[in-house]
């Protein structure tokens, strides 16, 4: 659905998470002790020599930028009694080396609510991850968590990580299995309407996830299925994700895989980390293969702080282009709060 928006009215929308922010002491004095409100977010910021498009040269520069994307968010609860819960969740993501806004979505990572009953699992209505996204393919299946140069990402293959006008219903745990069911009707300007489920088992060191969904764009729909796992063997918690998409295009010829790999190993006061990933499109798709090799260590200054080191090395090959960047590196700090 789009919607015009006046001037003043968008002046109203800039202004709203410090409208938010100055009301969150009133609200929290005012709310009955069942419910709560919490302000998050991130900042986290390296510097270091990057590349700058490696489909088109190997050239690299030394930058200042974003380690990992800065965010804000406000997430609520209120219990309601018999083991029922109201519960919000809004997070804006935002450049901190300019402090613009990443992309054009004021609440670009989430926008839901949702209720939740201890016993019956819970549901979710608005913008928010997708199946494959929510517990699959996510940080905690890749070395690095899904940030910092190191990192391989976390999404692999061509599934989309949000969706819009989503309901998603989230089992409880059995013995360890969980299992969730998305729907998004296509409101705005999509060719279907998008669907996926996922599963997930957790058992003492290991963690395994399998899901499945269809995405669709204004011409095209496609499905995407993705297998991932971690075992943590104390003296190191290896982890993988295999993603796959097929349908891509118009005459659904199309085909990506990506397969991810990496291990964390206790070092110190923090963790070295390594995470390689390989990235393939069939003919139908271009016939592009990247290979991506990210080594590094986080040095925790405590529960929210950290330093992050970061080494990366790159490849991409597609008909006749042959890149391969130079070594990359970066010295990141890093805050949660």
């Amino acid at each position: 659905m789009t919607l015009f928006v006046r001037p003043t009215a968008r002046l109203t929308l800039l202004a709203l998470p410090l409208a938010l922010t100055a009301a969150l002491p009133a609200f929290a004095q005012s709310a009955n002790s069942g419910s709560n409100v919490t302000v998050y977010g991130r900042v986290d910021l390296g510097a270091g020599r990057y590349a700058q498009d490696v489909k088109t040269s190997e050239d690299t520069k030394a930058m200042v930028q974003d380690s990992s994307t800065a965010r804000l968010g406000f997430r609520g609860t209120e219990d309601l009694g018999g083991g029922l819960s109201a519960f919000f969740n809004l997070e804006h993501r935002f450049k901190a080396d300019t402090g613009s806004q990443d992309g054009s979505l004021m609440w670009k990572d989430k926008a839901f609510v949702g209720l939740t009953h201890t016993r019956y699992g819970q549901l979710t209505l608005g913008r928010q991850s997708s199946p494959l996204d929510t517990r699959g393919v996510n940080g905690r299946f890749e070395a690095f968590g899904g940030d910092s140069l190191a990192s391989n990402g976390s999404r692999g293959a061509r599934f989309a990580a949000k969706w819009d006008n989503a309901a998603y219903y989230q089992s409880p745990s059995f013995n360890g299995l969980a299992i969730g069911v998305a729907y998004a009707a296509k409101e705005s300007a999509l060719s279907k309407n998008l669907s996926g489920v996922q599963m997930d088992y957790a058992s003492g060191p290991l963690v395994l996830s399998i899901g499945q969904q269809t995405d669709a764009s204004a011409t095209d729909d496609w499905k995407s299925l993705a297998l991932a796992g971690s075992y943590d063997f104390r003296v190191a918690k290896v982890m993988a994700i295999w993603a796959k998409s097929t349908d891509l295009g118009t005459n659904d010829q199309g085909e990506q895989k990506v397969l991810t790999v990496g291990v964390q190993i206790p070092a110190g006061p923090g963790q070295i980390r390594a995470s390689y990933q390989n990235r393939e499109d069939n003919a139908a798709q271009g016939g592009a293969e990247e290979k991506r090799l990210g080594v590094g260590y986080q040095y925790t200054l405590s529960k929210r702080s950290s330093i992050n080191l970061s080494l990366a090395r790159h490849q991409y090959q597609k008909g006749s282009v042959n890149n391969t960047v130079p070594l990359q590196y970066e010295v990141a700090l890093r805050h949660n709060f």
